[in-house]
């Protein structure tokens, strides 16, 4: 009977892990397997906890090195699951269906892990070797469940890997449109030359096909979640944001009799439906939902927080030369009424990646927004 238990339990094991390399590497959706979800959502919730008592910028490399050690920690315990679980099938047949060398005798279960380890890695040294037709069929299957996962790990660091580098490139080209920082009148006055403007909607139909892409990237690897940029402008809260904040002053600032063609522009709806799309779709598959974030500011602070920005923000486009909206009060009840549909949500993203507010919106400063990861902080809240 215990044969059959030990046996049960490697099988079971073992099918664990099958499911778990199907779920997160060869399925395409928002969650990875229940081991790799397991590994990095209790990895992450730890790393965050220690990394807000830190300083900023320590905080920020803290995070930053978790990520690349997550996928070989990911792999090692693939690798330490599968050589635990045909062990297991192993143990009560050993050594009766084994063929073991005199030199090679040890207790049955370390004979069972080191057979099952060289099997799986197929090194095979021969000092142990299958005896009957049953174990020697199980042998073979582990040293092909071995190369399997080898070559299917490998594949998946390179998607990975890839799939950070256009996350990368598609934030770089934010940053530099936004004037080097998370300035969204920068943004616009960029494709605004002698009283008209250039591209703006081919800039904005960009700017949707490539959230989409970075969607479609998070739902194919959900460990993409925990790679975390030292510099915040290459990440994807920043992203976020200014996609939302271009859209909302683009809705809110700018005059409509004026730009009624940018005003009215379907580009302009298609990249804000696409940004709320896209950050739903996120915050559904981190289970954020239900996370409450802890407000460091009153109703009042987060308006006058508001209200200083859209201010700045039609200083700027009048610097620029754009008209903007005549009824100014019209459009900052616009603004801030679109500000409300969404920043409770981004902000509860950003700080489940390890980001304070302020940074990733640089409502400290645009300047500051630039080179945040330089400076240290005042004070960081969770």
């Amino acid at each position: 009977m215990i044969d059959y238990l030990f046996t049960a339990l490697g099988v079971l094991l073992i099918l664990l892990v099958v499911y778990d390399v199907y779920a997160t590497i060869l399925d395409a959706r928002a969650r990875a397997g229940p081991i790799s979800e397991t590994l990095n959502r209790s990895v992450w919730g730890l790393a965050r906890r220690i990394a807000f008592r830190l300083p900023r910028p320590r905080r920020h490399r803290f995070l930053n090195a978790l990520g690349p050690l997550l996928l070989p920690a990911l792999i090692a315990v693939y690798i330490g699951s599968l050589v635990s679980g045909f062990a297991l099938i192993y143990f009560p047949r050993m050594p009766a269906h084994f063929n073991v060398a005199p030199e090679a005798n040890s207790p049955v279960w370390i004979e069972s892990l080191y057979f099952s380890g060289i099997t799986l890695t197929t090194v095979g040294y021969g000092d142990i070797a299958p005896r009957t037709t049953a174990m020697r069929l199980v042998a073979l299957t582990q040293a092909a469940a071995g190369f399997a996962l080898i070559s299917l790990a490998v594949t998946y660091l390179i998607t990975v890997y890839s799939a950070l580098e256009r996350k990368r490139s598609v934030a770089l080209s934010f940053y530099h449109q936004a004037e080097e920082g998370a300035d969204a009148a920068g943004f616009i006055a960029h494709h605004f030359v002698a009283g008209r403007f250039y591209e703006l909607d081919g800039a904005l139909r960009t700017a949707a096909r490539d959230l989409q892409q970075l969607l479609e990237s998070h739902v194919e690897h959900p460990i993409i979640h925990y790679f975390h940029p030292i510099e915040v402008y290459k990440s994807l809260p920043r992203v976020l944001f200014l996609t939302l904040e271009i859209t909302t002053v683009i809705k809110s600032c700018l005059d409509p009799d004026e730009y009624p063609e940018t005003y009215n522009h379907p580009e302009v709806r298609t990249l804000d439906a696409s940004a709320r799309h896209v950050l739903n779709q996120l915050v559904a598959s981190l289970d954020m939902r239900r996370r409450l974030a802890r407000r460091i500011e009153t109703r009042f602070e987060e308006s006058r927080r508001w209200e200083k920005r859209y201010r700045q923000t039609l200083y700027k486009l009048k610097g620029a030369g754009i008209k903007t909206r005549k009824d100014a009060r019209a459009g900052w009840d616009e603004y801030r009424a679109k500000r409300e549909e969404w920043e409770t949500s981004l902000h509860r993203f950003a700080t489940y990646l390890g980001y304070d507010w302020d940074e990733v919106t640089g409502d400290r400063g645009l300047e500051y927004a630039a080179d945040e990861a330089m400076e240290e902080p005042e004070g960081s809240v969770e």
